[in-house]
């Protein structure tokens, strides 16, 4: 990409190419990519790049979908840069060598593309994304050369003050930060790397609680459609007490029967788009709705819409 303006949306496109649109855009820009999501192709995304000699960011903005970086798009690359995003709003989950956390809004996640990594963006996100050379970074991070920790808690300790500093960085107009880029990034890399030396204890604990909550939430999305789960039987498999799960799921901003009922939701909307000439009535039982008001009410609010309207 030789432009230092790089703006791409799918506003314009029609919606069942939206997301092939998407697909080859965040490939031109960063790396060859392979974004996956289950619904419908209509998608809306957005990224507004400014691509400097020594600088290069962006901020990327879209519904729930999945990334993932494979050992053929890293062929095909051929560079192994960093990215470091730091979230304006939604979640991710970041898995890269082994490990699973979870970003949410004013954490920074970072990841490596000198190995394969998936990020899965739950809900619609906004982000800043930093690229940083290999060269640049990988010689600061220890005789490995790995990133100790894909995901820096942003309210505290050095992640916090990396989040403070990439904030910065976004807010600077485009030719004053073309005056300090080398300054810039490179202060960026240094914090990161000083971020990866040494995990305080309150940053572990967090990590910890992630890791625990993307557990939970991956059981519930695994037993969807199971009748029989419940705060106990999870409890059970997941070897944990009813309080601590109570606990873990409140600091997510979930409930156990919220968080399930989302989700039963959320699958009844694909399916309502997927399957047209399908009864209403039958895709909700399927998903644990068997009263077709109280499925219609919990639509309604989840989405603004009936599911009819869906349909139309």
């Amino acid at each position: 990409m030789s432009e230092p303006n790089y703006h791409r949306s799918t506003e314009a496109v029609a919606p069942r190419e939206q997301f092939a649109y998407w697909r080859d855009a965040i490939s031109d820009a960063y790396v060859p990519l392979e974004p996956e999501r289950a619904h419908a192709p209509a998608f809306a995304g957005r990224i507004d790049g400014l691509m400097l000699p020594a600088l290069r960011s962006s901020t990327i903005a879209a519904e729930a979908h999945e990334v993932r970086l494979s050992a053929s798009g890293m062929a095909r690359r051929g560079g192994a840069p960093f990215f470091v995003n730091l979230m304006r709003y939604g979640e991710a989950v970041v898995t890269q060598d082994g490990q699973t956390l979870l970003a949410r809004p004013g954490d920074v996640y970072v990841v490596d593309c000198d190995s394969p990594w998936r990020v899965d963006f739950r809900s619609s996100f906004s982000m800043f994304c930093i690229e940083i050379d290999d060269a640049l970074l990988r010689p600061r991070l220890g005789r490995r050369g790995r990133l100790a920790s894909p995901v820096l808690a942003g309210d505290g300790g050095t992640g916090r003050i990396l989040a403070s500093y990439m904030r910065l960085v976004h807010e600077l107009p485009p030719d004053d930060l073309l005056q300090v880029q080398s300054l810039m990034v490179g202060h960026c890399s240094d914090l990161l790397s000083r971020a990866q030396q040494a995990e305080l204890p309150e940053e572990r604990a967090r990590r910890v609680r992630g890791e625990a909550l993307e557990r939970i939430l991956a059981l519930v999305r695994r037993r969807l459609q199971d009748r029989t789960l419940t705060p106990e039987s999870a409890c059970a498999e997941l070897g944990v007490s009813r309080s601590y799960l109570f606990k873990i799921l409140a600091e997510g901003g979930h409930t156990f029967s919220g968080y399930v009922r989302q989700c039963r939701l959320d699958e009844c909307r694909r399916l309502l788009v997927e399957q047209p000439r399908r009864p209403v009535s039958d895709i909700a039982a399927d998903w644990g709705f068997d009263d077709v008001s109280s499925f219609n009410r919990a639509f309604r609010a989840r989405f603004g819409h009936p599911p009819g309207q869906l349909r139309l």
